[in-house]
């Protein structure tokens, strides 16, 4: 399915690759780093102090060495495959506050694992990211080592990280410790896939040190690598979202060009996280039409340039699981796995932004994702079939009730499992249980019953000190 092409023509996409190149030309990207400069020197580009300046033949080569699909390792062993459509679901990043009892207060490392436990337990969740939530009981020095031993030890779902740099180390050694980390525990030694890293310019058109440190292991590691853009129109894109798309864009080219002449065919997402802007509060709108809009421009360049993507899921502006977070969830959601997304993050459990996770707005989420998928999945038509059979066996005024379940129902029809489906007067008699107490009630069952996948006694030596 394609929807982005109600949106986005191949010669929209094929305008907005040309205004890139002439941004990359004319204004350049700035690499804050020497040896990024060195590269790009190395291979022709020119290069003003820190601003490279990139030809078409440039961008052309490394738009000939991208893949559309990889392979991964997850923490058991088994391979993951990736691309062309696969509609991976990942989990939701980085949010400092937790939502609880209706109350927010700040992250902490019991959280984590229990949102390690939920993860697990979902049959519709299908990767993992390091930054599940922040832990303010654990020394930011070591946080990143703590929550790796945690999805070591409680998943088993392929995982995604963004290297954050401390007081000790830089992105590139935090890098470099969370891959060893992964490939001593998955018994992998030869710089096997076993993570995808994220890497994201600073708009407009910056890519400073701390993201650069990563991208380098990565590539050296052979690692999968997530590009995201993240600008807000007015403040750092322009007001116009084909202008923000375009910025984007070029900062996207910008960084594929240094990865593919480090690493060529290495693994690139193409990613876009930009969304609206509230300008009242100077802030992001993520639960805005636009955002979806720019979603869907994401999945026409990046088919455009034959690489897999990467869009944002059920992303929303509430403060709480009601009306609002099922709008702009949805919104968000549907427009990537409608457009053949790769993978999706922040899938589920997020609100408030980046800012709040809740594990209420996991289990909503789910029945959201299950039917988006349904909605994909369209129509089941079989042209070698008389429909027209039934109809007249059944007759006029006459029932299709009778008998068994018919087969065709229990496969084509999804039934939630949390939303009320029933009369207010049959609600009400068997208790007036709303959405989120539903939701809360699932939450405690499944962290109840959640079973820790088996581990060696050498891999438990490799998370062990973090546990």
């Amino acid at each position: 399915m394609e929807l982005e092409k109600l949106f986005f023509t191949q010669d929209d996409a094929q305008f907005v690759h040309e205004q890139s190149l002439k941004v990359l030309a004319e204004t350049g990207c700035v690499f804050d780093d020497d040896k990024a400069l060195d590269i790009f020197k190395k291979n022709g580009a020119k290069v003003d102090g820190h601003t490279v300046y990139f030809t078409k033949e440039l961008v052309d080569k490394a738009l000939s060495t991208v893949v559309d699909s990889l392979e991964l390792y997850r923490p058991d062993g088994t391979i993951y495959q990736m691309g062309k459509g696969s509609r991976t679901m990942c989990t939701a990043g980085s949010p400092p506050y937790i939502l609880e009892d209706g109350k927010f207060r700040f992250a902490v490392m019991d959280d984590y694992v229990r949102i390690c436990k939920l993860v697990q337990t979902s049959d519709c969740l299908d990767m993992t990211h390091l930054n599940l939530c922040d832990t303010y009981d654990i020394d930011r020095n070591e946080r990143a080592y703590h929550m790796m031993a945690a999805l070591l030890r409680y998943t088993t779902l392929p995982i995604s990280v963004t290297s954050l740099m401390t007081a000790k180390e830089d992105t590139g050694m935090v890098a470099t410790r969370l891959i060893d980390m992964v490939s001593q525990f998955v018994g992998k030694t030869n710089n096997e896939p076993v993570l995808i890293g994220c890497v994201s310019p600073i708009s407009p058109l910056a890519y400073i040190k701390e993201a650069l440190d990563a991208l380098y292991v990565y590539c050296e590691r052979n690692q999968p690598i997530q590009l995201a853009a993240c600008s807000l129109p007015v403040l750092t894109s322009q007001a116009s979202l084909m202008g923000t798309i375009v910025q984007n864009n070029a900062e996207l080219l910008a960084a594929i060009v240094l990865i593919q002449l480090i690493k060529p065919g290495l693994p690139i997402f193409y990613g876009n996280t930009s969304t609206s802007t509230n300008l009242r509060k100077v802030s992001m709108a993520l639960g805005n039409t636009e955002t979806a809009l720019i979603s869907l421009a994401t999945a026409a360049m990046a088919k455009f340039y034959h690489m897999p993507f990467r869009t944002s899921g059920a992303l929303n502006d509430a403060i709480d699981i009601d009306f609002q977070a099922g709008v702009e969830s949805t919104l968000n959601l549907m427009c990537g796995v409608l457009s053949d997304v790769d993978l999706i993050y922040f899938a589920a459990g997020m609100l408030s932004g980046f800012n709040v996770t809740s594990l209420e707005k996991y289990v909503v989420d789910e029945q959201l994702i299950k039917m988006v998928k349904r909605l994909y999945n369209g129509v089941a038509i079989d042209k070698t079939k008389d429909y027209t059979a039934e109809i007249k066996k059944v007759g006029p005024k006459g029932t299709f009730l009778y008998g068994r379940t018919p087969k065709e129902y229990r496969k084509e029809h999804f039934i939630p499992d949390i939303f009320v489906k029933q009369d207010y007067k049959s609600w009400e008699s068997e208790g007036s249980v709303s959405i989120k107490d539903r939701a809360s009630e699932v939450v405690k069952q499944r962290i109840e019953s959640y079973q820790a996948p088996a581990v060696t006694p050498e891999q438990l030596k490799v998370i062990e000190k973090y546990l």
